[in-house]
């Protein structure tokens, strides 16, 4: 039996809160270390004076807060944080990978339909046929050709980002990028800032390298500049954003929060990694934060949602002074850039395929929206196109168990925890309307999670 008993008089507030509050500030003292068993809500019910209802609500808040964690027949554990850390992006990818009959995945934001076969497809064959395909397949163990560079750079110039193709990275990838933009621009240990909700691939690679992250504020708008100037003060080098379509809060940042952002990293001689990856969806919206600070700002983009996941192509409007050990990172990455798929995304880019693509992809995200809207109610629809919508959810639902209780019931999704750095102000799941096969499958899945947000939790709900 669990010998823990947390002190009340230090903590205010209703009971579960102070309850919950001391598991906190225990584990930050190191009083309650990753693993630790924790009492069963009877016993710690006893020895407090309290309700067992109590010890379970303050179990429930201390689990939204990511700081205990259930397992079924064992009971509740304290979690280990660099474990989560690590385990983020798997987490996040693993239904794209094991489909079951019968489940709708709402959990993945990826193309509809086809994942851009129908443009990818026949240039393949077209690059099959070349008399320089040996040269492709070889090791290519040299920068990537100016065409390739110039190609990034007419994409880039869509998303409003005028840069020269010498200062054009090529990448396998937006991910391979983050990690690059990290080792160039930070240093083991140095603190960087994201989103206090923010995309898990960026979690993992700050794991990956030593990078503690600093959650950052937000409001319905996105980042909250004075939270960012916090951030910076605290000793963040660098904060990670995805600035127009935020994942997974769908919020675009105003140009007013963009130069102020702009002008914050420049007083703190910090810098910005700016994921460019949903701006296809808003190709109107405020410029880029690189227009404002062109030396501070690494602009990344990816063919990876507009065009198809499987090119692993990627392209980075990289600072003078920081090229050269961006391109060595990438480098000391991958040996050699994957220049078939390269190939491929630029004839895309240069051919016009690459621009219906996106064209497609943002109208048939509206359409798919618009059927989420019917369903769970116009409010949580997103201003514009978006991959997903964000689900805000209250007590007695948490995350986790409206995660659990949907998979129960044949869907799935992803998680506050998925995304969440520290303790997040809201709580809620994100709901990936594009990653269904089709429109009916769509509906499915949006009628069992209207019917679990009317039934709420612990009442049973007709299988669908």
């Amino acid at each position: 039996m669990s010998n823990w008993l947390p002190d009340l008089a230090a903590h205010g507030g209703p009971k579960y809160r102070a309850i919950a509050d001391a598991i906190e500030a225990d584990i930050a003292s190191g009083g309650l270390a990753p693993g630790f068993r924790m009492p069963t809500h009877r016993d710690l019910a006893w020895r407090l004076k309290v309700t067992v209802g109590t010890v379970a609500r303050a179990y429930v808040e201390a689990e939204r807060r990511g700081l205990l964690s259930g397992e079924v027949g064992r009971g509740t554990f304290v979690t280990d944080p660099a474990r989560q850390a690590d385990a983020a992006l798997p987490e996040y990818l693993a239904v794209a990978w094991r489909p079951q009959p019968d489940t709708v995945n709402l959990a993945v934001n990826r193309p509809g339909g086809d994942q851009g076969a129908w443009a990818v497809g026949p240039v393949l064959e077209r690059i099959g046929r070349r008399p320089d395909l040996p040269q492709l397949l070889s090791y290519n163990l040299d920068p990537v050709g100016m065409r390739h560079r110039q190609a990034g750079a007419l994409w880039l110039k869509r998303e409003k980002v005028e840069v020269v193709p010498e200062l054009v990275s090529v990448t396998a990838g937006s991910q391979q990028a983050i990690v690059a933009a990290l080792a160039t621009l930070t240093r083991a240990g140095d603190m960087v800032a994201a989103e206090e909700l923010t995309y898990p691939g960026f979690k993992s690679a700050a794991a990956l390298l030593g990078r503690p992250v600093v959650p950052v504020a937000m409001d319905e708008h996105g980042l909250i500049p004075d939270e960012v100037d916090k951030a910076f003060a605290k000793g963040a080098r660098l904060l990670y954003t995805t600035a127009t379509v935020q994942n997974p809060t769908t919020a675009t940042l105003s140009a007013e929060r963009r130069r102020a952002i702009a002008q914050l990293a420049r007083a703190h001689d910090a810098f910005v990694l700016e994921d460019g990856v949903h701006r296809f969806l808003d190709p109107d919206g405020p410029d880029a934060l690189q227009v404002f600070a062109p030396e501070r700002v690494i602009y990344l983009t990816t063919l990876s949602k507009s065009v198809s996941p499987g090119l692993r192509a990627a392209f980075a409007a990289v600072p003078a002074v920081w090229k050269g050990r961006f391109d060595a990172a990438i480098g000391a990455l991958s040996l050699a850039l994957p220049v078939p798929l390269i190939e491929a995304a630029c004839i895309l880019i240069d051919e016009g395929q690459a621009i219906v693509a996106a064209d497609r992809q943002r109208a048939e995200a509206m359409v798919r929206l618009d059927l989420a809207a019917q369903i769970l109610g116009d409010e949580l629809r997103p201003t514009g196109a978006a991959f997903n919508l964000w689900l805000p959810l209250a007590l007695p639902w948490t995350s986790l168990s409206f995660v659990a209780e949907a998979a129960r019931h044949g869907v799935n999704l992803a998680p506050t925890e998925s995304f969440a750095i520290g303790r997040p102000h809201q709580d809620g799941v994100r709901v990936s309307v594009t990653a269904p096969p089709d429109h009916a499958t769509l509906e499915r899945g949006l009628r069992i999670l209207a019917g679990l947000l009317a039934a709420g939790p612990g009442h049973t709900m007709p299988t669908v």
